[in-house]
């Protein structure tokens, strides 16, 4: 019952974590999708204001030379030319501001197309009434001037004209305070109709205002001119005036690019555009560089290596040439899954504890931290620490076996006087030396050699007879005659003779090499006498998907330089 409550349990909580899941990524999706809206609207309509912007300045800019030198040249005309280009001026005026429509300017705008238009339409329509207002204020001082006007009684006009403006503003004013309070929620609700009365009494009171504003220039321009009735300077249009007419426009694209900086995607789609060239260039430099590199390696440093003399540790070491003991040609496998040895008395046993099975009560057990305490590091690095030592008075019987790993097998390897075995301490669980005796370890760095430097193993441990070696290896261990050429993957080796020639083979095929299914180089050994020991299947460093597998080749990599 307690298992069928678990198992419920585990299914209703997984689908619940998928269920919660499942809502995030759907509101993530929501989010970035709106965002992704509101940044390409924002974005289409600030270049389609920034255009109507453009636009206009053109426009203007032509209109302002049509109208400079169309009014200088009426200032030697007759006062109808100057009265008829004014009605003509004031009927375009009044033309032009009956064309107003609803501001386009405000957030959020209309679809691009339409605001593009629009915008356009509106940004030319002020530019032009401010062309022709200026051109309208001109013809009117120069007008007055041509026919000798009384400039008190012009001034009294202007300035009635002015408080006939200012009270229409007024008016409009009160109008729209009225309205508000009548409605104050209906008056900003957009559809109804207080809202449609609103916007046209603030359309009018925008007209009112440039009307009243104009009034108030001109009485100020008459009031200059009262003690002076002489011919105004050459017409010039107010640059800051015109581009005061395009107020709005600059408005909305403030405020266009204000939403637009609040908005993520564009706050990231400048710096992310900005690095995107280099973070391609470092992906195809992290997709080429490797291949080039294993190109390299494959087809020029690979090739030099084979070519080279091979290794002779036997010859540099000065070895007496005590040869280890032949195997049969059909008999290559020396490993089992235990092994009995016999310990004789002035012998000992240094076995790691856990490969000692059995052993007779009689024998004399004692810790050693290190088997050696000359190679610390290698002791260390090899998992040879706190080892047992046994002493026994009398011949014992003492079993060997992988206890806590069903795959490893253990094989026994007699070094006589004067042998010497290059071997990889990490295959190493024990041995038997004689009591007293140090134990002939010793080794050897090969830095000016190619091929070390390609198999990355700069330093051989040599261990000397006579001891005997008990080593372990995953499926099995095998040692065999090296005879005219042998060779075999770099991992499975474990050891050969000094009398070896060692050298490097490189791999058959090079897609394998490129997939990491093969390494570069494979062991190679020649010598009629010589013979060299391999584990049948390894697997140090053979650890695919795991999450600390390129920590583990790293340290595999470092301890295969120092030959451990």
């Amino acid at each position: 019952m307690r298992h069928l409550l678990t198992a419920i349990l585990r299914f209703l909580l997984r689908h619940a974590l998928q269920f919660a899941l499942f809502i995030v990524i759907l509101l993530a999706g929501r989010l970035l999708l709106a965002e992704w809206r509101a940044y390409s609207a924002g974005s289409q309509a600030v270049a389609a204001l920034r255009l109507a912007a453009d636009g206009a300045d053109h426009h203007g800019a032509g209109l302002a030379g049509a109208a400079t030198a169309r009014t200088n040249a009426l200032q030697q005309a007759s006062q109808t030319a100057i009265a008829a280009r004014l009605q003509e001026v004031q009927a375009q005026l009044r033309q032009l501001r009956a064309l107003q429509q609803p501001s386009l300017f405000t957030l959020p705008l209309p679809d691009t197309s339409t605001l593009a238009m629009h915008a356009q339409e509106e940004a030319m329509r002020r530019v032009e009434i401010e062309v022709l207002v200026q051109e309208a204020r001109y013809l009117t001082a120069l007008q007055a001037a041509i026919s000798g006007e009384d400039a008190r009684q012009t001034l009294a006009r202007l300035h009635a004209a002015h408080v006939s403006a200012y009270a229409a503003l007024q008016h409009n004013l009160r109008q729209r305070r009225e309205l508000e309070a009548q409605h104050p929620l209906a008056a900003r609700l957009p559809g109804s109709d207080a809202y449609a009365q609103l916007s046209q009494l603030e359309a009018q009171g925008q007209r009112l205002r440039d009307i009243n504003l104009q009034a108030y220039r001109a009485w100020l321009a008459q009031r200059a001119r009262t003690n002076n009735a002489s011919l105004p300077a050459p017409f010039a249009i107010d640059n800051a005036a015109l581009a005061g007419a395009q107020a709005p426009v600059q408005a909305a694209i403030t405020a266009g690019e204000a939403q637009l900086a609040r908005n993520w995607i564009a706050r990231w789609r400048g710096p992310v555009l900005d690095v995107a060239p280099t973070a391609a260039l470092l992906v195809l430099s992290a997709i080429l560089l490797p291949v080039a590199i294993k190109a390299f390696f494959y087809f020029v440093l690979a090739p030099l290596a084979s070519r080279l003399p091979p290794l002779s540790l036997a010859r540099e070491l000065q070895a007496d040439g005590a040869a280890l003991p032949l195997p049969q040609h059909d008999a290559s496998r020396i490993s089992a899954v235990s092994q009995a040895l016999q310990l004789k008395p002035g012998q000992q046993m240094l076995i790691h504890p856990a490969y000692l099975q059995s052993s007779p009560v009689s024998t004399r057990k004692r810790t050693q931290w290190l088997l050696d305490w000359r190679f610390p590091f290698t002791s260390l690095a090899a998992g040879m620490v706190a080892l047992t030592r046994l002493h026994s008075d009398v011949p014992a019987s003492v079993t060997i076996s992988a206890s806590d790993d069903p795959l490893l097998e253990i094989a026994v390897l007699h070094l006589p006087a004067g042998s010497a075995l290059v071997f990889q301490p990490r295959g190493l669980v024990g041995l038997i030396c004689d009591t007293g005796q140090p134990l002939a370890m010793s080794s050897h760095w090969r830095l000016g050699s190619l091929h070390a430097w390609l198999t990355l193993q700069l330093r051989f441990i040599v261990f000397r007879g006579p001891v005997t070696l008990i080593v372990r290896g995953c499926r099995g261990v095998r040692l065999e005659r090296a005879g005219q050429g042998r060779s075999i993957s770099q991992s499975a080796t474990l050891g050969f003779s000094t009398d070896v020639l060692y050298s490097t083979l490189r791999s058959e095929t090079f897609i394998p090499y490129l997939r990491g299914q093969q390494a570069l180089l494979n062991d190679r050994f020649d010598g009629a006498n010589g013979v060299y020991l391999y584990e049948e299947t390894p697997r140090h460093g053979k650890q695919p998907g795991k999450v600390g597998s390129w920590f583990e080749g790293f340290t595999d990599a470092i301890l295969k330089v120092f030959g451990i």
